[in-house]
């Protein structure tokens, strides 16, 4: 399908953002101030009634909104829009996309799943895209994207994986700024593994600081981590390079080693002992990687291949064990023959 609108008018282009949390606010802030036409949609009726009542996004920092920015809490109201940003919690995308199914969309609109997210039954947001929604053109984005720090001026990258490449320099095209400048991929099922997958070891990583480790073993943590990325991700058909772009190791790194990342901050508070339940509470927002973990670890059953901090990260969360007993487990599991094992 070509792409049929127009790039010439900026105040002409009408794009939607579905989820008002974190991501998603941060991203209908940066497009609107390119001077795009954006409607942010939430399905929570307080949500849309403080933000409404406000005009100010609420997290990760409070912004004014400007002209350009409308908002609404019903979904109907997207169906004018060339392009529909997906935001939501990864338990949210299915039923968020089964309600889109039913507008009457322009027969050119794009999707970009924004959601970094595997769900309870191991759906990636591409393959619902393609269930739901496979006559329309659709883009992951994915990247070290901290959504803090995308709001400062600190130049930041994301990436924009896509089959139709023209489409994927649109999109780059709609989303590049000066200071968040965007590449294009075409390996959508590596992106979003790597995307999902870091927040399980992002998760480890908040409790390797919060044990008080040095930077030699966040580096062990992070590298080790990629590995057990990887062979997921190779084994549900990815390209082994992408786990090398800014949506792989760049997006590990930013995950694992930001105070400001949700899971890493969950992390934290386990190895401080806090409770999961309270940690979650506090924290008010999703943290992916709660969630991910499951899925990850049903994907590494599923193709029989060793992933012990991600297994180590499942017993705590999942399992409720203790931390520091989980921690003594993985380090005195037995020397392995070689460096990377399936």
């Amino acid at each position: 399908m070509l792409l049929l609108f127009s790039m010439k008018s900026r105040d002409k282009l009408n794009i939607a953002v579905l989820g008002a949390g974190s991501w998603g606010g941060t991203l209908a802030y940066h497009l609107s101030k390119k001077n795009y036409n954006v409607l942010i949609w939430t399905f929570s009726t307080e949500e849309f009634k403080n933000l409404s009542q406000n005009r100010t996004l609420l997290r990760p920092a409070k912004l004014k909104f400007n002209k350009y920015i409308k908002i609404t809490n019903n979904i109907s109201d997207i169906k004018d829009s060339e392009v529909i940003i997906i935001a939501v919690p990864g338990k949210a995308f299915e039923s968020t996309i089964k309600r889109v199914t039913k507008l009457k969309l322009k027969p050119n609109c794009i999707f970009i799943s924004a959601t970094k997210g595997i769900d309870s039954h191991c759906h990636r947001p591409s393959q619902l895209l393609t269930k739901y929604l496979k006559k329309y053109n659709f883009a992951i984005l994915s990247g070290p994207n901290i959504a803090l720090d995308v709001l400062s001026n600190s130049p930041a990258i994301s990436v924009i994986a896509c089959k139709n490449k023209a489409v994927g320099l649109k999109l780059q095209s709609i989303l590049s700024t000066k200071n968040f400048r965007i590449y294009t991929n075409t390996d959508a099922t590596g992106i979003e593994i790597a995307g999902a997958l870091k927040n399980v070891i992002a998760i480890a990583s908040g409790m390797c600081d919060g044990f008080g480790f040095n930077i030699s073993s966040k580096a062990a943590l992070i590298s080790r981590g990629l590995i057990e990325i990887g062979k997921v991700a190779v084994a549900e058909g990815a390209k082994s390079e992408t786990l090398l772009s800014a949506a792989g190791i760049g997006d590990l790194i930013a995950t694992c080693c930001s105070p400001n990342s949700r899971n890493y901050k969950v992390g934290y508070a386990l190895a401080k002992g806090k409770k999961l339940k309270n940690i979650l509470h506090e924290l008010g927002e999703v943290a992916e990687g709660v969630e991910t973990v499951k899925s990850m670890h049903k994907l590494v059953k599923k193709h029989k291949i060793k992933t012990p901090i991600a297994d180590a990260v499942y017993e705590i969360i999942v399992k409720n064990k203790n931390p520091k007993t989980v921690l003594k487990q993985l380090l005195n599991r037995p020397l392995p023959k070689q460096e990377i094992e399936l």
